[in-house]
C-alpha cells in the first residue's frame, strides 16, 4: 500500500476512516513520525468541536472505532510501542471524547470502562512498587537520576496513565475498580 501517508491534512474523518480501514494497513511501513502524524489528524477530524462530532451515528462509530484501532496496530507494528505513545493517544483520544460527548451504548471507542481497564492494566509497577519507589527517586543525587531514567520514566506513566482516567470519574465513579484508581492517584501524587 503506497501513499498512505499523502495528504493526511487533507483527509476529512470520512477518508480518514477509508484510509485506515483499508485492507493492507496492517503492513503498511513507516517511520514515527508518519505514523504520528497519521494519528494526530485522524484524532483532531474527531475533535473538530468543542463537543465533538455529536451528529455520527452509532454504526459511523463503530467504523471509525475499527479504523482507529488499525491505524494504531500498524503504527505499533511498524515501529514498536514507543513506550506506550500508541496505547496513550488511543486513551487520550477516548478520554477527550467521553468527556465531551458521554459514552454511548454498543460503541466501542465511546465506552469508559476500556479507558479504566486498559489503563489500569499498562501500569508498569504495583501500587505498593510504586509507594516504595515514590521516597526512592526523590532521594537520588542529580548524578544518579541518568542512570535510574528508565525507572523514572516508568513513574511518570503512572501520571502520564492516570491523566487520562480522572476526568471520567463521573463516568466511572461506580465501576468495581474505582477505588484502585483513587488508590493510583494517592500515590501518583508523590511521584516524578
Amino acid at each position: 500500500m503506497t501513499g498512505v501517508f499523502d495528504d493526511l491534512f487533507r483527509l476529512d474523518l470520512d477518508g480518514h476512516v477509508r484510509r485506515w480501514s483499508a485492507p493492507g494497513v496492517a503492513v503498511v511501513d513507516g517511520d514515527v513520525s508518519q505514523w504520528m502524524a497519521a494519528a494526530q489528524q485522524f484524532a483532531a477530524r474527531l475533535q473538530i468541536s468543542p463537543s465533538g462530532p455529536t451528529w455520527l451515528t452509532d454504526e459511523q462509530w463503530r467504523e471509525i472505532g475499527v479504523a482507529w484501532a488499525a491505524l494504531l496496530a500498524a503504527a505499533e507494528r511498524s515501529v514498536g510501542e514507543q513506550r506506550n505513545e500508541w496505547l496513550l493517544r488511543d486513551l487520550w483520544l477516548r478520554s477527550w471524547l467521553l468527556d465531551h460527548m458521554g459514552p454511548r451504548e454498543g460503541v466501542a471507542l465511546l465506552d469508559p470502562e476500556t479507558v479504566l481497564e486498559r489503563a489500569l492494566a499498562a501500569m508498569p509497577v504495583s501500587v505498593e512498587e510504586a509507594v516504595r519507589l515514590a521516597s526512592w527517586w526523590r532521594e537520588l543525587e542529580p548524578e544518579e537520576i541518568l542512570a535510574n531514567r528508565e525507572q523514572i520514566l516508568a513513574l511518570r506513566m503512572i501520571r502520564r496513565l492516570l491523566a487520562t482516567v480522572r476526568p471520567l470519574a463521573g463516568l466511572l465513579a461506580d465501576h468495581p475498580r474505582w477505588s484502585e484508581v483513587e488508590e493510583w492517584v494517592q500515590v501518583a501524587e508523590r511521584l516524578p
